[in-house]
C-alpha cells in the first residue's frame, strides 16, 4: 500500500487509495495577547519564597502577575510570553 508523503503518523487510510492527512497547526494568536494560565497548572504552582499558593492577577493588561496569597509574602511574579517567571529577584515587592 503506498503512503502519502509525510509518513504514517500525518496520514491515515479512510478508504482504500484515499488518505486524510492530519495537521497539527495551533491557532493563529496574536503576539502580545494575553493567554490564561491552565487552571491545572496555577493549582500546583507555589510561591518560591514562602511555598503559598498563587493567584493570577493582571496588573496591566500588557503586564500579567502571579501574585503569592502568603500574609507575610505578597509577592508579584511576572508572566512573560505565557511562562510564570518564578523567580524572586524578578519579583515585584509589595506596595
Amino acid at each position: 500500500m503506498n503512503r502519502p508523503p509525510g509518513g504514517p503518523r500525518t496520514s491515515v487510510p479512510v478508504q482504500p487509495g484515499t488518505w486524510l492527512t492530519l495537521t497539527t497547526k495551533k491557532p493563529f494568536i496574536p503576539k502580545g495577547t494575553p493567554m490564561p494560565l491552565e487552571a491545572g497548572l496555577l493549582e500546583i504552582l507555589a510561591c518560591p519564597a514562602c511555598h503559598a499558593p498563587l493567584r493570577e492577577e493582571n496588573a496591566t493588561e500588557e503586564t500579567p502577575e502571579l501574585v503569592c496569597e502568603g500574609a507575610s509574602c505578597g509577592l508579584a511574579y511576572p508572566v512573560r510570553d505565557d511562562i510564570p517567571v518564578l523567580l524572586v529577584d524578578e519579583a515585584r515587592r509589595p506596595a
